[in-house]
């Protein structure tokens, strides 16, 4: 028998890549001098930013033992975030190099320099039972499967588990077509589909190739019919629609004088933030407040783990 939600010990399981990144701040990334780093990598923006809003997080991946090995583990844990569930490999760990100057989500520079060799060592054999059951919620997104075929199987059986034993399974297509097929990305996202009660896509193109419709609406009603509980569709800056228990809602961002130009895992930051007050027992829609509140601070922030705002400050 699982135990009930109250009991388990974490609100967050998430599974995901752990990567160095380094933000040009100086110029076009070919010309850039001057670079900051931090981790990064899809799930690390959404754990660290559920951890931030104080949920307790527990993050599942592979750290290569190169000479970054020991500034993400630490980093991690300056962030409260559990690493009993990182293994240390023999190989790379992933690195992202990322122009911050652009004015526009659709204008920017994105490049994986190196995806790295260190996640590629998980399998499904790291999924036991106790960690899906001691958490309120198992994360993981499609940039997660696009690693390796046992990187699909592992979120396979992490969202079985967890769908089996009354832990609520949160997923995010987050397509990258750099590093698989669409046929491939598509394949990922319903094989595991019937196990998901929160799923979390952004409009419109990557609704349009996943599912055949831009609009958030359809999007929803779409996912509905296929037994999703919870749809929320994420559309950058402009906000987000959220479909839940037969009534539909849509929020905005906040109105503020600042300008949103940091656009570098806004989508991440939000999950992390929408999940985090539905482990504190909110529904969607009051969760998908809050999230555009703290998307929307740290897209006028700036770029960067560090912009990510903290509890206290919203």
């Amino acid at each position: 028998m699982s135990k009930p939600a109250h009991l388990r010990e974490y609100d967050l399981t998430i599974l995901g890549e752990l990567f160095v990144e380094f933000l040009a701040e100086d110029a076009p990334l070919a010309d850039a001098r001057t670079f900051s780093r931090s981790i990064g990598g899809d799930a690390t923006y959404t754990a660290v930013t559920a951890a931030r809003q104080l949920a307790k997080v527990q993050y599942l991946s592979a750290i290569g033992r190169d000479p970054y090995h020991a500034l993400i583990r630490s980093s991690l844990k300056d962030e409260n975030i559990n690493t009993d569930l990182l293994i240390s490999v023999f190989g790379n760990n992933g690195i992202n190099l990322i122009d911050t100057g652009v004015e526009s989500e659709d204008l920017r520079e994105y490049q994986f320099n190196r995806p790295g060799t260190a996640a590629k060592e998980i399998t499904p054999s790291l999924i036991d039972k106790s960690i899906i059951t001691n958490s309120r919620i198992v994360y993981g997104s499609g940039e997660f499967q696009a690693i390796s075929k046992e990187c699909r199987q592992t979120l396979f059986k992490a969202f079985y588990t967890g769908h089996t034993n009354e832990c609520m399974v949160a997923y995010d297509p987050n397509l990258r077509l750099h590093r698989w097929s669409l046929e491939d990305a598509r394949e990922a996202l319903w094989s595991i589909l019937p196990f998901v009660d929160v799923l979390l896509p952004s409009a419109p193109q990557e609704t349009k190739a996943l599912f055949g419709y831009e609009r958030p609406v359809d999007v929803i009603g779409f996912l509905w019919d296929r037994g999703v509980n919870v749809v929320v569709v994420k559309n950058g800056p402009a906000g987000c629609m959220v479909g839940y228990n037969g009534k539909i809602e849509e929020y905005t961002c906040p109105p503020t004088q600042e300008k949103f130009t940091a656009f570098v895992h806004i989508g991440s930051v939000f999950n992390g933030a929408f999940l985090s007050s539905i482990a504190k027992g909110y529904d969607p829609f009051h969760a998908a407040r809050d999230a555009m509140q703290i998307t929307y601070e740290k897209g006028a922030s700036g770029n960067g783990i560090p912009h990510i705002p903290a509890f206290h400050k919203l």
